[in-house]
């Protein structure tokens, strides 16, 4: 989704719109397919190929129904955090800024209310996930708004709002005066230490959060058919 422009703001400047990039979508899409669907094959082609809908049990044993229940959790949550990425929008004017997408809370801030923005050229996060996909030389690895007290607003990461909106937000945020701190490059243990609000429990710990996934789809899985059988 690219940006766009918006209303005129009071001071003539205009709103710019910044909504997640074409591989944003595209991942996000493959990703929730993945998960949904290809980790859960065992599941669904257990209960597709017997007819389970039709087992007097289902429904009535707990047990018996787990793996179902188990199975519509992990669909909505694929829903809702797919939803939540796909719908995201990010405006940016003089006045501030505010954030929307469906399942998260609207965050609207305008720039007397922060303290700090914090521009970081490069997290080193060793081999995540995250590092496979390379964002481009000149956008930031995260630009993080903080309040007075230093809690985290938002972050507006290149890989989810795309460069320009990285770049719209310093911008504003320079003609607003407010303090901007630039960091070629720090470790996240080291960005903690420096602002703790600044990261959140996923970009802390990405790889404990893969393990964990990890661990509930080989254990729902092993569950469907010590229950299920094929």
């Amino acid at each position: 989704m690219s940006d766009a422009a918006g209303p005129e703001t009071g001071d003539d400047r205009p709103t710019r719109t910044f909504g997640p990039p074409a591989a944003v979508v595209v991942g996000t899409l493959v990703t929730g397919f993945v998960f949904l669907v290809v980790l859960e094959f065992l599941v669904i082609i257990s209960f597709v190929g017997q007819k389970l809908w039709r087992d007097p049990a289902m429904l009535h044993d707990l047990l018996f129904t787990l793996p179902l229940l188990l199975w519509v959790l992990v669909a909505t949550g694929v829903t809702v955090v797919s939803l939540r990425v796909l719908t995201a929008w990010l405006q940016i004017d003089g006045s501030g800024f505010e954030l929307r997408s469906l399942f998260r809370r609207t965050r609207r801030c305008s720039w007397d209310e922060v303290g700090e923005v914090i521009a970081v050229r490069d997290i080193d996060r060793g081999a995540s996930p995250a590092e496979m996909v390379d964002a481009a030389e000149t956008a930031y690895d995260g630009v993080y708004v903080l309040d007075p007290s230093g809690r985290r607003i938002i972050a507006v990461s290149s890989r989810f709002f795309g460069r320009r909106a990285q770049q719209m937000m310093l911008r504003r945020a320079q003609d607003a005066g407010v303090s901007i701190s630039h960091i070629d490059a720090i470790t996240p243990a080291e960005l903690r230490a420096q602002v703790p609000q600044s990261m959140s429990f996923v970009d802390r710990h990405p790889h404990l959060l893969l393990l964990m996934l990890l661990a509930f789809y080989v254990g729902h899985n092993v569950l469907t058919f010590v229950v299920w059988g094929l």
